[in-house]
């Protein structure tokens, strides 16, 4: 029973030592903002699914699950981002006003609706999520505001 303290202090140790690394404002980072959309037979004859996804240094751009692969082939374009772009979009983000946004739990792809969410993944590994009704041009206010950088997708190569 001698050892038993010595195993508790380890155990101790172990834990805060795995402790996720926070800022010195003693807040979580932001380390990947994601935003997607996702549409069943109402995407028409294009995309149904389109996937944004920035972290510090890149962002990355999806577009996949098309009516016709043949015509429209899976999409994928990426590009480095700069410390700029990435600081001016983690300072667009509201988490109080996305957190205070309505959510219903609705599985809209299964009525054939539209799907589109935002997904802030922090340091310390909690996750902001927030699904919206409707297509990605009618998200609401707090998810307008976020400042993605650019990344036209490429259709055609000349």
């Amino acid at each position: 029973m001698r050892w038993l303290p010595g195993c508790l202090v380890l155990m101790a140790i172990n834990v805060f030592a795995q402790a996720p690394a926070t800022s010195a404002t003693n807040e979580a980072d932001v380390v990947r903002v994601q935003m997607g959309y996702v549409c069943g037979w109402c995407g028409g004859a294009g995309y149904r699914t389109d996937l944004t996804t920035v972290e510090p240094a890149f962002i990355l751009r999806e577009m996949a699950a098309p009516e016709n692969p043949q015509k429209f082939p899976r999409r994928k374009q990426r590009r480095a981002i700069s410390k700029r772009e990435w600081e001016a979009l983690v300072r667009s983000i509201d988490g109080k006003a996305l957190k205070a946004m309505p959510q219903d739990g609705i599985c809209r792809p299964c009525n054939d609706q539209a799907d589109s969410w935002v997904e802030i993944d922090y340091s310390d590994g909690s996750r902001l999520s927030v699904h919206y009704d409707g297509c990605p041009g009618k998200a609401p206010p707090p998810v307008t505001a976020l400042q993605f950088p650019d990344l036209p997708i490429v259709f055609h190569e000349f």
